[in-house]
């Protein structure tokens, strides 16, 4: 079929001023290399919104196009805090955009050309928080293969939103780029040693490139440099970076632990799930240290010789389904009442407990109690201040995990203050990702929220996870 001259020019369709299907076009605010943004309006929607509109002409890459629509796909998709609301899109053949929610902050990139030195405090913060985000796609089956500081929109309030679909991976739906472009993208810096031999489905792609901008921020360098060949490239399938506490000495021995874990060669050698991520950067108690965390020199040449030979047979590691990581390893909370005795309650959920634990070799467990407050007024005793009352229930906490004969990197414990043990236990489970909450149901006299309701109800009602209830 011959192409139709009667096709509107995409710049001529959208310009300040005018009106594309009750959006109306305010000013142009970004002209990238693969797609401008516009702000606009539109009657019935209160968020402030941008049109994306893929760049389309002479000397236009056709990945404007492809990644255009696999922005639509994906975007659309997604129900997460850490992405832009989708609001509506226009058809390819007419009138192709985007309208999404316009989100407010700078890129972290800004920060890191500006020259902020970032605190090892504000780091982990961050990466924490960027390992939540990325676990929110992670979960809804899609990956994003292009994190990087451009990326990564932070507020004021340091809230942190991911953007920029356009070279995404999603489960459920054809893999555009792939089938089109035959070939590994990403930005080079940050892409992962398996997109560069064209794997594009291996969630944890978006780890490694986690660990890239934790080693940037921490020490002002990149890994890997920034390679502008295949040659270049390919030297991560085998190169060790220099050890960040040889730049800069004050990281922690776990810190570098944790950034070197998620820049492995191999997906299946480094933290295996965002959310495990975030859980060893927010309690790196739980972590087992190699010799990784001690490395302060670069390799030497027999070893970079050796891993270069080794690397001649590099295999991308099998790539489960990016939902499947939390699945493997899943966080399950023990709710263990330490205010009361009920010993034929507490062993039978160590039972229960040993039984899920079995069934998953990498999960991990958090014992967890609930008080009501700690005294403002301290006694002379331990046991009448605040420090003492806390260990006291982390004691039991232990006592209680003991029979359960799990290694320190996959149990902690915490005593949670908190006037309704109820909301707290939700919320706690929510920040950590947690796959299932374990509680007992007492035959004592029960803890109420209201005359007609009780904690373990409001647990069962409002917890985003599974509930796993233990009765006597």
């Amino acid at each position: 079929m011959p192409f139709s001259s009667d096709i509107e020019a995409v710049d001529d369709i959208f310009q300040e001023g005018k009106v594309v299907d009750g959006f109306l076009l305010g000013k142009e605010v970004h002209r990238g290399g693969m797609a401008s943004l516009f702000s606009a309006s539109k009657e019935g929607i209160d968020l402030p919104i941008l049109l994306k509109i893929p760049r389309v002409g002479k000397d236009q890459p056709v990945e404007s196009l492809i990644g255009f629509e696999t922005e639509l796909t994906i975007l659309r998709s997604l129900n997460s805090a850490y992405v832009p609301k989708y609001l509506g899109a226009g058809s390819m053949a007419t009138q192709p955009y985007i309208a999404m929610e316009r989100v407010n902050g700078r890129p972290l990139e800004d920060f890191i050309k500006e020259g902020k030195r970032f605190s090892i405090e504000e780091v982990i913060r961050i990466s924490a928080d960027l390992a939540q985000a990325v676990q929110s796609l992670h979960s809804q089956d899609a990956i994003h293969l292009d994190i990087k500081p451009e990326n990564i929109l932070m507020d004021e309030n340091g809230k942190l939103t991911l953007i920029d679909f356009g070279l995404s991976h999603h489960a459920r739906f054809p893999d555009l780029l792939a089938e089109e472009m035959r070939k590994g993208v990403g930005s080079a810096p940050y892409v992962s040693p398996e997109q560069i031999v064209g794997i594009r489905e291996d969630y944890r792609s978006d780890i490694f490139s986690i660990g890239v901008i934790m080693y940037e921020l921490l020490t002002g360098e990149l890994p890997f440099g920034n390679p502008q060949t295949m040659g270049g490239l390919r030297k991560r399938l085998w190169a060790k970076p220099f050890p960040p506490r040889g730049i800069r000495k004050e990281i922690p021995r776990w810190l570098q632990e944790v950034i070197l874990r998620c820049l492995e060669p191999r997906a299946a050698s480094r933290i295996q799930s965002a959310a495990r991520l975030r859980q060893i950067l927010l309690d790196h108690e739980s972590l087992k240290l190699t010799e990784r965390a001690d490395r302060v020199e670069p390799p030497s040449f027999w070893e970079s010789f050796t891993r270069w030979l080794q690397a001649a047979g590099y295999e991308p590691s099998p790539s489960p389904l990016p939902s499947a990581g939390n699945q493997d390893s899943p966080l399950m909370i023990a709710a263990i009442d330490t205010r009361q005795s009920d010993e034929a309650l507490q062993q039978k959920m160590q039972i229960t407990a040993k039984n899920l634990l079995q069934a998953y070799s990498e999960g991990r467990l958090i014992c967890v109690s609930t008080i009501a407050s700690t005294p403002t007024f301290e006694g002379n005793q331990e046991s009448e201040t605040a420090s003492g009352i806390v260990r006291g229930h982390l004691i039991q906490l232990m006592e209680w995990a003991k029979p359960l004969k799990l290694p320190p990197e996959r149990i902690s414990y915490h005593v949670l203050e908190a006037l309704d043990p109820a909301s707290r236990i939700v919320e706690f489970a929510k920040d950590n990702d947690a796959a299932l909450i374990l509680i007992g149901a007492t035959h004592k006299l029960p803890n109420k929220v209201t005359p007609w309701r009780t904690s373990m109800t409001k647990i069962v009602e409002e917890a985003s996870c599974s509930v796993h209830i233990v009765r006597t």
